[in-house]
């Protein structure tokens, strides 16, 4: 089975946004093929050094740097979303491969399950 999540909230604006990426984690546990594509305000999460824990919250960036240890590695990034809150790959905790718009739907499309937070 092939997985995509796709991440659109920003990272602190509830618990959402961890409690999707420990979706992520338990699916990548049980050997599911797992993409993760961030979106909207999901890029956010992807900032390096977040503090969560000044707003009481867990660090996503942390969460999100456990990934590869399940061996979740397909990343990937709308890259209207980065250029409309001017943000680089260099600013970015992880790599990622970005996407256009054609790119976004050729990988839903490929998909058996979206789950989108």
């Amino acid at each position: 089975m092939r997985f995509l999540y796709l991440l659109r909230r920003p990272p602190y604006s509830g618990s959402l946004a961890a409690e999707a990426i420990d979706s992520i984690l338990v699916a990548g546990v049980f050997d599911q093929r797992v993409s993760v594509l961030f979106k909207d305000d999901g890029v956010l999460q992807l900032l390096k050094d977040q503090q969560g824990q000044l707003l009481g919250h867990r660090s996503v960036n942390k969460m999100l740097a456990a990934l590869p240890e399940y061996e979740i590695e397909e990343l990937f990034v709308c890259a209207r979303s980065l250029a409309e809150r001017a943000l680089s790959l260099d600013q970015l905790s992880l790599p990622v491969q970005v996407l256009d718009e054609v790119g976004q739907q050729t990988l839903i499309a490929a998909q058996n399950v979206v789950m989108n937070d």
